[in-house]
């Protein structure tokens, strides 16, 4: 037993197969958005809903993410635990291995995918969520054209379906006076589901979520309104970063220092820019060497770079590489790796995009 109301997890088992390659040398959660770690922003987001511990199933470059979570965690106030797959376990048995990690409390587990943005208020979802007495909540937003959906509200905002599972029972297809919406990609889950998980391969939709709804048993969605974008393709990526340098003020966990100008983000404001042709937005870290006559913008991303002289840098995001040259476009760098922005995908990507959008699918 515990005095806590809730605990929280981290899904950061997946493979990351759609933004290969740059995972074949971090992997996801820890490939930067502007400069910080992806799983910052969701540990942010548990940390100030004033959950304190957090476990974190790991899989894919295993060993390279406790070392960023511990630092993270020492500065949000926040204490880590890890559940290593050896073989993946999707995100029913890396929920349940989370929960295992955390000496399985008597409390509320909220688990985040390590791999989106957004704002949202934690701590007022997760208190509806305790006051439903609903063993799951699914935080969901509206669709978009782009993006998958498959989870579906009736006009009192009640979960009555998601993927093929619907209560009533109804053929596939049939959602008249049913809104569709997308899943969030945050979960908040009570021990008497957790323990009837299997710690062994499954997915929470298909395996856990879907057959209780369509048996009838209590289930819920939480509406989330507001900024929120995917960070698992390279060019969602960089979609997300114009949405951001354009707007600063529409994702309110931009780590952005104050503008030199309209749109120059600059973290040294020592940067000699006499010789530099710069066109807002830009966006330069703490560790950029600049050549004389280099062009940097519109959508300039970079840190950990040197760029030769006469390099132009637009539309893309470069971090942690060594001397780059010539005019890097449409493209993200990140630990010399180098993704491509033209939204291909290889034929054999386990990925395909799907309704659930689950982040230990990936």
């Amino acid at each position: 037993m515990t005095d806590e109301d809730a605990v929280g997890g981290m899904l950061c088992a997946g493979l990351g197969t759609r933004l290969r390659p740059l995972t074949e040398s971090l992997p996801k959660p820890i490939v930067p958005f502007l400069n910080t770690p992806m799983l910052a922003y969701g540990l942010e987001h548990l940390a100030s809903s004033g959950i304190q511990r957090v476990g974190f199933n790991l899989h894919h470059l295993a060993e390279t993410i406790p070392p960023v979570a511990d630092r993270l965690g020492a500065k949000m106030g926040i204490d880590p635990s890890y559940a290593r797959e050896w073989e993946r376990l999707g995100t029913a048995g890396g929920i349940r291995g989370i929960w295992r990690a955390l000496d399985e409390p008597d409390c509320t587990l909220v688990v985040a995918n390590a791999d989106m943005v957004m704002n949202v208020d934690l701590r007022s979802h997760l208190e509806a969520h305790q006051q439903s007495g609903a063993e799951a909540t699914m935080l969901v937003r509206p669709t978009d054209p782009s993006g998958p959906g498959g989870i579906w509200l009736d006009e009192q905002e009640s979960l009555r379906g998601m993927r093929k599972f619907r209560e009533p029972p109804l053929e596939e297809g049939q959602c008249e006076g049913l809104e569709e919406y997308a899943f969030a990609g945050i979960h908040f889950l009570e021990p008497s589901l957790l323990d009837d998980i299997p710690l062994e391969e499954g997915g929470i939709i298909e395996d856990v979520y879907g057959p209780r709804l369509q048996q009838g048993e209590p289930m819920r969605a939480s509406l989330q309104e507001g900024f929120w974008a995917p960070l698992d393709r390279p060019e969602l990526i960089m979609e997300a970063t114009r949405r951001v340098l354009d707007e600063p003020g529409r994702f309110e966990q931009a780590p952005l220092p104050e503008p030199v100008e309209e749109g120059l983000f600059l973290f040294d404001s020592a940067i000699e820019t006499d010789d530099l042709t710069l066109e807002p937005p830009v966006f330069c870290g703490p560790d950029v060497e600049l050549g004389k006559d280099v062009h940097l913008g519109p959508h300039a991303v970079l840190d950990g770079v040197t760029l030769a002289p006469g390099s132009r840098v637009r539309e893309a995001v470069l971090y942690g590489a060594n001397r780059l040259e010539g005019d890097r476009h449409r493209e993200i760098v990140v630990a010399d790796q180098s993704g491509p922005l033209d939204g291909s995908r290889d034929e054999e990507d386990e990925d395909a995009p799907n309704p659930e959008d689950e982040d230990d699918t990936d």
